[in-house]
C-alpha cells in the first residue's frame, strides 16, 4: 500500500495543481485518502515536525498525533469530516520527531471526483503555540484575581466576626454584672463558631480540610437529611427522594458530606421563591476513561456512587454557570450569601477523590451531581472498632505544649473539668525537659509550630525515646498533617484543627486513650 501511494505521489509531481504549494509555499499542509493515509505533505509542514515528506507519506496522519488527539480524531473529527466534507479550526497536538509537542489548529475540505467519490482531503494547519500560551497566561491571571477576591472576602467576613466578638467582650469588661451578660457571651460564642465554620469552608475549598472519612451508605444519609430538612422547607416546595437499589458504599467524611448537601439544598430552596420541587437521587455508576478525558477530570476511572440534587428553580445563565464554584461569587442579594457554599462543596469533592458536575438551564432548573469513589467491600466496616466515648478521664496526666497563652489556658481549664491532670508548657523544649526531670504523662497534646528547637513532631519523637508507647494529639491552626507524617506520626495519633471545642477535644482524647 505504501509503495503504491509513493508511486502515486511521484506521478502527481507534474499533474497535481497543488504540487507547487506543497513543495514551496510556507504553509503547513497535507492531504489524506479515504483510509486516512497521507498522500502529500508540504515541505514546510514536514520541516515543522522535523521530518522529510517522504518519511510521512504513506503513513496515517494520526500516527503523528498524541494519544488524546488520536482519540479525538478517531471518535469525533474524522467521522464528521468524511460525513460533511469539511472541518474548521480543530485543535490537535502533533508530536515532532524530537518528541516535543506542537499544538495546531486544523481546517480541511474534501475533494471529490466527477462521480462524487472522495479523492482526498486538503488540510491546512496553523501553529497554535502562542495562542495556547496566551490562554494559559490569562487563566493564571484569572486564578490570581480569584485569590484576590478570596482574600478580600475572607478579610471582610472575619472583620465582621471579630467586631461582634470584641464588642460583646467589651460590654462584659465594662460591666460584668450586666443583666444581658449571657447574651453577650452567647453572641461572642456564635461569632467564634461562625469563624471556625468559615475556616473549614476555606480549607475545603483549598482541599486542605482535615477529613475523618467513614464508610457511608448514601441512602441512609439522604434519609436522615430528608427527615431534618422536610420540616424546614416552606410548604410551597416539595421534597422527593429516589434511593438507588443495591447502592455501593463510599468512604466519606460524614460531617462535611452533610454540610455539602445542606449547602446545595439551601441554594435549591433560594432558587424557588415561588415554590417548586427538589429531588435527591442516588445510584451506582461507572466512570470510564473517555468520560474523564472529554471532561478534563482528574479522577480515576472505576465505580462511583452518585448523589444528585435537582430543583425546578430559576436556573443559571452561562456566565453564572461558568463561575458557580468560584469563591465569593454569588447571585444572591448582599447579605444573603457569602459565595463560599459551592466553593466548599467543590473543594470537598476533590479532596474526597470524587468530582461534581452541574447542569442548569434558565427557567428550567439546576442539577448538581456528586460522584464518590465506591468501596468494593464492607469488610472494612465489619472490622471497624466501636468505641464507647465516655467524656471523662481517670486522673490521667496530659502534657500540654502550646505557645499561645490564651489557647493553652482554655485547654488547661477544659481538661481538668473532665478528670484529666494537665501539665502546661509554652514550648516543646520545656515539655521535653519536664519529661527528662521525671514526668510520665499518659498523653502529649502539642501544637505543631512553636518557638524553640523542638517543634511538635520533633517533641513527640524525642518524648518517645523515653516513653515508646506515648500517644500524641497534634492541635494546629493549619492542616499540616503531611509534615507530621514525614516525622513519624503513628496511625493511632490524631490531629485537630483550631478552633477546637471542648466536646470535640474530649471525644478525640477519649478515643486515643481507649486505643492504647
Amino acid at each position: 500500500m505504501t509503495n503504491n501511494i509513493l508511486r502515486l505521489w511521484k506521478s502527481m509531481e507534474s499533474d497535481d495543481p497543488f504540487d507547487p504549494f506543497f513543495r514551496a509555499a510556507p504553509v503547513m499542509m497535507h492531504s489524506i485518502d479515504v483510509k486516512g493515509l497521507l498522500l502529500n505533505v508540504s515541505q514546510f509542514w514536514a520541516d515543522k515536525l522535523g521530518y522529510e515528506p517522504i518519511e510521512m507519506i504513506g503513513r496515517k496522519s494520526t500516527d503523528f498525533l498524541t494519544k488524546q488527539s488520536q482519540r479525538q480524531a478517531a471518535e469525533i473529527t474524522l467521522p464528521e469530516f468524511f460525513r460533511t466534507g469539511q472541518t474548521t479550526n480543530v485543535e490537535y497536538d502533533f508530536i515532532r520527531k524530537d518528541g516535543k509537542i506542537l499544538p495546531v489548529l486544523m481546517s480541511a475540505i474534501a475533494q471529490y471526483n466527477e462521480d462524487g467519490e472522495f479523492v482526498r482531503s486538503l488540510a491546512v494547519m496553523f501553529d497554535n503555540t502562542e495562542t495556547k500560551r496566551a490562554v494559559a497566561d490569562l487563566l493564571k491571571q484569572q486564578r490570581l484575581d480569584a485569590i484576590g477576591e478570596l482574600v478580600g472576602g475572607v478579610a471582610h467576613d472575619f472583620n465582621n466576626l471579630l467586631a461582634v466578638i470584641q464588642g460583646n467582650l467589651e460590654f462584659l469588661q465594662m460591666d460584668p454584672d450586666d443583666p444581658e451578660r449571657w447574651d453577650f457571651i452567647e453572641n461572642a460564642l456564635n461569632a467564634a463558631r461562625r469563624g471556625g465554620s468559615l475556616t473549614q469552608q476555606l480549607l475545603s475549598f483549598g482541599r486542605k480540610a482535615r477529613l475523618t472519612p467513614d464508610l457511608i451508605d448514601l441512602n441512609e444519609t439522604v434519609a436522615n437529611i430528608d427527615r431534618m430538612v422536610r420540616r424546614l422547607l416552606p410548604t410551597t416546595i416539595q421534597l422527593e427522594t429516589v434511593s438507588g437499589g443495591g447502592l455501593w458504599q463510599a468512604k466519606i467524611d460524614p460531617a462535611l458530606l452533610e454540610t455539602a448537601i445542606l449547602n446545595l439544598l439551601n441554594n435549591a430552596r433560594d432558587s424557588m421563591p415561588e415554590g417548586g420541587r427538589i429531588t435527591i437521587e442516588t445510584h451506582n455508576t461507572r466512570i470510564d476513561e473517555d468520560y474523564i478525558e472529554h471532561r478534563e477530570e482528574s479522577i480515576q476511572p472505576g465505580r462511583y456512587v452518585m448523589l444528585a440534587i435537582s430543583d425546578t428553580g430559576c436556573g443559571m445563565d452561562e456566565t453564572s454557570l461558568s463561575r458557580a464554584f468560584e469563591p465569593f461569587f454569588t447571585t444572591k442579594p448582599v447579605g444573603k450569601g457569602s459565595g463560599m457554599g459551592l466553593a466548599m462543596v467543590f473543594g470537598f469533592m476533590r479532596q474526597s477523590n470524587g468530582t461534581i458536575r452541574v447542569y442548569s438551564e434558565v427557567g428550567v432548573g439546576t442539577t448538581f451531581k456528586m460522584y464518590f469513589p465506591a468501596i468494593s467491600t464492607d469488610l472494612e466496616k465489619r472490622n471497624q472498632r466501636h468505641i464507647n466515648l465516655e467524656m471523662s478521664g481517670l486522673g490521667q496526666i496530659v502534657l500540654l505544649a502550646e505557645d499561645e497563652d490564651q489557647v493553652r489556658r482554655v485547654m488547661a481549664k477544659q481538661l481538668p473539668r473532665n478528670n484529666y491532670r494537665v501539665v502546661q508548657c509554652a514550648t516543646g523544649d520545656m515539655a521535653f525537659r519536664k519529661m527528662k526531670e521525671g514526668l510520665v504523662p499518659d498523653l502529649i497534646v502539642t501544637d505543631i509550630v512553636m518557638p524553640g528547637s523542638l517543634q511538635g513532631p520533633e517533641l513527640v519523637t524525642k518524648a518517645r525515646t523515653l516513653l515508646p508507647d506515648l500517644p500524641a494529639l497534634y492541635v494546629s491552626g493549619y492542616p499540616t498533617e503531611a509534615a507530621i507524617h514525614g516525622n513519624g506520626m503513628r496511625p493511632t495519633d490524631e490531629h485537630l484543627i483550631k478552633p477546637v471545642g471542648e466536646a470535640q477535644l474530649l471525644k478525640v482524647i477519649t478515643k486515643i486513650m481507649k486505643d492504647r
